[in-house]
């Protein structure tokens, strides 16, 4: 059993019985509550919680809100901040990251994944390179809703959604065929698998990196194939990474595995 606890809100009262079942059988302590106030009102008897985790609409006080009035509780030292929703926009997770959340899951994705996401915060605290990330996701979400604002929203809407449709058949693939890497294979060798099969499937304008950026994170984020949490550090590294030895391998690799998927695209070499 955790030392510390883990506090969740969620207003609904079948989904919280079974996250706090599922993250007390992984031996976390849950203190649960139905809404945010309730939730704030536990920092009065464990001012320094494990981790948090906050759906975003709950009665009387929403998620935001909560995270955000958390967040100035709890000065130099706070605890995670975790977000469930059912909603899955840039909005939505702008609004989140905004408020000092550290992590947006949506609810539709597998338990094994929000308890993967648990663990790992669990583990790793906030810190002030969480900070500098967040503020990272926060400008690429703010100019990617500045797109969605634009003249041509409703065309840019259209592509993100054929992105995100791209994104889980790549998801799904990598999933089935994951199986084949071994523990001694670096995570490097599959970072240049997954951009490797993005370039050679994916019909978009690579030249735009942020649009490059966000949809490689995306599929990073839906896979269990690379840490979710080094992808930024490889994203700033890109051009000294594509030029090693354990990349070029496993990007080869991915390019060769494309033709499986069947989405067509293109397979340049990597820059």
């Amino acid at each position: 059993m955790s030392a510390r606890p883990i506090i969740l809100a969620e207003d609904n009262d079948t989904l919280r019985r079974m996250y706090a079942d599922m993250l007390e059988s992984a031996g976390f302590s849950v203190m649960k509550v139905a809404d945010g106030e309730k939730a704030i009102g536990m920092l009065h008897k464990v001012s320094n919680p494990q981790l948090i985790i906050l759906d975003v609409m709950m009665p009387r006080l929403d998620g935001i809100e909560t995270c955000a009035r958390i967040r100035k509780m709890q000065g130099l030292h706070p605890s995670p901040i975790l977000f469930l929703s059912a909603l899955d926009n840039p909005d939505t997770i702008l609004e989140c990251l905004q408020a000092g959340g550290d992590d947006y899951l949506v609810k539709s994705a597998p338990m094994t994944e929000i308890l993967e996401r648990v663990q790992f915060w669990s583990r790793r605290g906030s810190s002030d390179e969480g900070s500098e990330r967040r503020k990272k996701a926060i400008r690429e979400l703010q100019a990617l809703s500045e797109e969605c604002n634009g003249a041509d929203a409703i065309q840019v809407v259209e592509e993100i959604t054929a992105e995100q449709a791209t994104v889980n058949e790549l998801a799904s693939f990598i999933g089935t065929h994951s199986a084949g890497f071994g523990e001694e294979e670096p995570t490097i060798f599959r970072f240049g698998y997954v951009v490797g099969l993005v370039h050679a499937c994916v019909q978009q304008d690579m030249q735009n990196e942020g649009r490059f950026n966000r949809f490689l994170r995306n599929l990073i984020y839906k896979t269990n194939l690379v840490d979710r949490q080094e992808i930024d550090a490889m994203l700033d590294n890109y051009e000294r990474i594509a030029s090693q030895s354990q990349f070029q391998k496993g990007w080869m690799r991915g390019r060769d595995d494309a033709p499986k998927v069947g989405l067509g695209g293109f397979g340049e070499q990597p820059a």
